[in-house]
C-alpha cells in the first residue's frame, strides 16, 4: 500500500487571534496536511503598495524575486526560507493577508483560499471565497461559498480541554454556570457603561432567578469605562465565579467558558465570539447594544440563526426574560454548526478532486 505525502499547507496570519481562529479552524479540519504558518506585519501604506502591486500583477509577469523581495519585508522570514515553502494551498483571514496570499499564489501557481470578503481586491483574485452569508450582495462568484457565521477552530475535545483547565480557576464550584462573553466597540456597535450596568442588572437577577452561577470575560475591545462597571458589578458579586478583564490579562478563556457552559451570553458586536458558541455545539444568547447604524448586515445573520434555534436575540432590558426562556430548552444538546468542515470539504472537492489521502476530519 502507497503512503502519500501529506499535503503541503501555508497558513498566513496578521497576528489577529479572530482572524488566525478563521483559517485555523479550516486547516484543522483537513486531514492528512502538513502546516507552515506565515507570520506577517505591515503599516496601511504597504498594505496598500501590495495591493496595488496585485492589481498589476493580473496583467504584469513580475518574477518571483521580485515577488519575494516585496513580501521579505512584512515578515520576518528570510527570502530563501520562503522561496522553499511551494505550498499545495494557502489558507488566510484578514484583509492585510489578502495581496500577500495573492501574490504568493501566484508565484507557486496554487489554490488560495481566504476566510473574508475581499475589500480591496476582487474574489476572482482568489481560488475559494469563504464569505458570511450577509456578505452575498457585496461578495459574489462560483468560487465563492456562503457561511451563517464564521469559520472557527471551535471543536467539542477542543473545549472539554479548555473546560478542565478552566474550571481550576473558578471562586468556588459552578455547578450551573451561565457564560457572559463582553465584546465592546467596533465599526457597527459601541458599549457605553450605562449600557454595561443595566447588562450586569440583567443578568444578575437572571442568575438569581435560576440558580445560575456567571462566568464572564470583556475583551480588548471592551471601552474602560465599561470594563469597570463590569469590575465593579461582578467582581465581588457571590453568583459571579470567574472574571477576567482583558486590559489586565493576555489570557483566553472563551473557549473553557463555552466548554463549562451551556448557554453563552454575548453582545451582537462579537460575531467571531458567537460562531465559536455555536459552533462548539452550545446556545448564544445575544444581547443587541448601541449601533452605529440603524441597520447593519450582522442582524440579517442574527435573525437567520434565531430563525434555526442556533441563538436567541435579545435586548438588554429582556436578557432576563430570554435566558429564561432558553433554559428551557433543557438537557437536550445543540447541533453545533460545523462551518469549518463544510469548508475543508470544498477544498477538497475544488482543488483535491475529492479523493486522496486528504479528506475532511468529521
Amino acid at each position: 500500500m502507497t503512503v502519500q505525502k501529506p499535503r503541503k499547507v501555508l497558513l498566513i496570519s496578521d497576528g489577529k487571534r479572530g482572524h488566525e481562529h478563521q483559517s485555523r479552524g479550516v486547516v484543522d479540519k483537513l486531514e492528512n496536511v502538513s502546516v507552515r504558518k506565515l507570520d506577517i506585519f505591515m503599516s496601511g501604506a504597504y498594505y496598500l503598495f501590495l495591493v496595488f502591486v496585485s492589481l498589476l500583477a493580473r496583467r504584469i509577469r513580475f518574477n518571483g524575486a521580485q515577488i519575494l523581495f516585496w513580501l521579505q519585508k512584512v515578515t520576518d522570514t528570510r527570502m530563501e526560507t520562503l522561496a522553499k515553502h511551494d505550498p499545495d494551498v494557502i489558507i488566510s483571514a484578514g484583509s492585510l493577508t489578502h495581496p500577500v496570499t495573492y501574490l504568493l499564489g501566484r508565484l507557486w501557481g496554487c489554490p488560495t483560499v481566504i476566510c473574508m470578503r475581499p475589500s480591496l481586491l476582487s474574489p476572482r483574485d482568489f481560488g475559494l471565497v469563504v464569505a458570511p452569508r450577509h456578505d452575498a450582495r457585496k461578495c459574489r462568484g462560483g468560487n465563492v461559498l456562503y457561511t451563517m457565521g464564521a469559520t472557527s477552530h471551535i471543536s467539542e475535545a477542543f473545549i472539554f480541554a479548555e473546560a478542565v483547565a478552566l474550571r481550576q480557576s473558578l471562586r468556588g464550584e459552578a455547578p450551573r454556570p451561565a457564560g457572559l462573553l463582553i465584546g465592546g466597540n467596533s465599526a457597527m456597535n459601541y458599549l457605553t457603561a450605562e449600557m454595561a450596568a443595566e447588562l450586569c442588572q440583567e443578568i444578575l437577577l437572571a442568575c438569581e432567578e435560576n440558580a445560575l452561577d456567571l462566568l464572564a470575560t470583556t475583551s480588548r475591545r471592551t471601552p474602560p469605562a465599561a470594563e469597570q462597571v463590569f469590575a465593579r458589578e461582578l467582581g465581588e458579586h457571590d453568583r459571579c465565579r470567574y472574571l477576567l478583564l482583558a486590559s489586565q490579562s493576555d489570557a483566553n478563556p472563551v473557549p473553557g467558558i463555552i466548554g463549562l457552559c451551556d448557554i453563552v451570553v454575548v453582545t451582537e458586536d462579537s460575531v467571531s465570539m458567537v460562531s465559536e458558541i455555536i459552533s462548539g455545539g452550545k446556545h448564544a444568547v445575544v444581547v443587541q447594544v448601541g449601533r452605529r447604524k440603524k441597520r447593519n448586515k450582522f442582524i440579517t445573520l442574527y435573525e437567520d440563526l434565531n430563525r434555526e434555534n442556533y441563538i436567541t436575540y435579545t435586548t438588554i432590558d429582556k436578557l432576563n426574560t430570554a435566558l429564561a426562556a432558553a433554559l428551557t430548552r433543557g438537557d437536550k444538546k445543540q447541533k453545533p454548526l460545523d462551518e469549518s468542515a463544510r469548508v475543508a470539504g470544498e477544498i477538497e472537492r475544488r482543488f483535491f478532486k475529492g479523493g486522496g489521502s486528504a479528506g475532511v476530519k468529521k
